[in-house]
């Protein structure tokens, strides 16, 4: 079983103390979590669903997977519409973890994708998609784009003289045209995870 090792390295990652995580959980004192962390106790099944919960895992994965094996949390950040409508907000809903391998040499994030806009290419409402942070791309790239008034989108993009075309993978939708200098590249996506 692994859950004193996953458990602290849970906790360690999303940068919360012993005192924090017992709070969260409902206890008064952090040597409850203290006590789980070096083995000597364990919780109970409904708290262990409330961890579960708190940090984005499986149960099962929590007790038996090591989790800390080659994986790096990686912040799953904001809700980004792929439509055009929903502004950037750059709150941490929780973490999901990839390889080491997958998050070298960069700084990356997931994003929570909202709206249909971008379904023919399989990226769907619910999907997180894993985004290497830079301020570039290339033609039909898929790409973050900010614009106006903190509006976010995630759009194929081509690029025509000194214009970007952001282009919907939805026939609902209309590909728009701006002045490159008018938005702002914030990534490239790089794949994207199905929600169930």
């Amino acid at each position: 079983m692994e859950f004193k090792e996953n458990l602290r390295y849970l906790r360690r990652s999303n940068k919360m103390s012993q005192d924090e995580l017992a709070s969260k959980l409902g206890y008064k004192s952090f040597t409850t979590v203290q006590k789980w962390e070096d083995g000597s106790a364990f919780p109970r099944v409904s708290t262990l669903n409330r961890m579960a919960e708190l940090f984005n895992v499986d149960v099962d994965h929590l007790l038996n997977l090591n989790i800390r094996a080659d994986k790096v949390a990686i912040p799953i950040v904001g809700e980004v519409k792929a439509g055009y409508d929903l502004y950037a907000n750059e709150d941490i809903f929780g973490y999901e973890y990839c390889s080491s391998k997958e998050a070298y040499a960069g700084e990356y994030f997931y994003l929570k994708v909202k709206g249909d806009s971008m379904i023919d290419l399989r990226i769907g409402p619910g999907d997180i998609v894993y985004v290497r942070k830079q301020n570039y791309l290339d033609n039909n790239d898929i790409g973050v784009i900010l614009m106006d008034n903190n509006e976010v989108t995630i759009k194929k993009v081509k690029f025509q003289g000194k214009n970007i075309i952001l282009k919907a993978a939805n026939p609902k939708y209309e590909d728009r045209k701006f002045k490159a200098d008018d938005v702002k590249i914030l990534g490239k996506v790089l794949h994207n995870k199905v929600i169930f």
